[in-house]
């Protein structure tokens, strides 16, 4: 069933003016409209009703029977429609019913977590789903999430509205045996550990090895990270991992070996992603928050543990 209304907004306070001034030429200064305006919208809502508004043998106009009901209603119509407008636009006073966010499997812990207790006022209800970037691309299109938190790609994504968050270094880890092997001498003779190659992350250290002309295909690949850097700790192999991956409270991070990459440095985006003008004040305060809880993350590492965090590089964006 198809729902109809014979009248909109703009009627509707072409209507409330009239009321309220008793005058056509009132209520067209008022709007901003010239009268012969003003009174084609009032006729057309007669018309689509099917009803008489004003009596217009009185001066200044008086509402019929039916006029003064629909007044005295549609006054709080536009009140309401009026103060949805506001909180659309007004920040921390945003509700949504519903808002889900797709983050990166890297993010999908602790990241994830102080997010949301970040922005539980601006919702009801909250979906976090955590995946590849292609997975969580293919979910936002097809409108299962409303915003991502993901690695930037520089693909162009029509419809999509991108602002850096974190700019981020990716380092080598190897078992502590392992230390003293340069990054082209583990490539020759050790096994190589890494993500998926089709995975955003998996590209971006294959492209990266591919300009230093090292020749090195990971002899074991995996979809999250975590099992990456898992499988480094028990003493397999070598990787190249982002320095987020490292910010989560494991203690396989303190079973590795970390270094910084000193040649040709390799380092990657992490951008908020949401439809242009969809989500309102709320993107202004998704990124807000996802700053604040990538900065409280950072200062806790670097007092906690100051070795580890000195071969970390990070900058998060203003």
């Amino acid at each position: 069933m198809q729902t109809t209304r014979d009248f909109d907004l703009a009627d509707l306070d072409a209507f409330i003016a009239v009321c309220e001034t008793g005058s056509m030429t009132e209520a067209a200064r008022r709007l901003g409209l010239t009268e012969s305006a003003v009174s084609h919208l009032i006729r057309r809502m007669e018309k689509r009703m099917g009803v008489t508004l004003f009596d217009r043998s009185f001066r200044p106009l008086k509402t019929t029977v039916l006029g003064t009901q629909l007044f005295s209603r549609g006054q709080q119509l536009l009140q309401d429609a009026t103060g949805i407008n506001q909180e659309l636009r007004t920040k921390g006073r945003v509700k949504h019913a519903h808002l889900s966010i797709g983050v990166i499997e890297t993010l999908g812990t602790w990241f994830a977590t102080n997010l949301i207790e970040q922005l539980a006022a601006n919702s009801r209800s909250w979906t976090v789903a955590s995946g590849s970037n292609a997975e969580l691309w293919e979910r936002f299109y097809a409108r299962e999430l409303s915003a991502l938190i993901v690695l930037d790609d520089d693909e162009r994504r029509d419809g999509a509205t991108k602002f850096n968050l974190l700019t981020e270094s990716v380092v080598l880890i190897t078992p502590p045996l392992l230390s003293h092997l340069s990054l082209g001498e583990l490539a020759a003779g050790v096994p190589m550990v890494g993500a998926n190659r089709d995975s955003g992350f998996g590209r971006l250290v294959a492209a990266y090895l591919s300009r230093l002309k090292i020749d090195a295909t990971p002899t074991a690949t995996f979809d999250i990270l975590d099992s990456v850097l898992m499988t480094v700790a028990h003493g397999f192999g070598w990787a190249l991992v982002p320095s987020l991956l490292l910010l989560r409270e494991t203690p396989e991070r303190h079973q590795v070996n970390i270094r910084p990459i000193e040649k040709s440095a390799i380092s990657r985006r992490i951008t908020l992603a949401t439809r242009q003008y969809e989500l309102g004040a709320l993107t202004d305060l998704i990124q807000q928050g996802a700053r604040q809880v990538f900065d409280s993350q950072l200062l806790r590492t670097r007092h906690q543990h100051p070795e580890l965090f000195s071969k970390l590089s990070f900058v998060v964006d203003p």
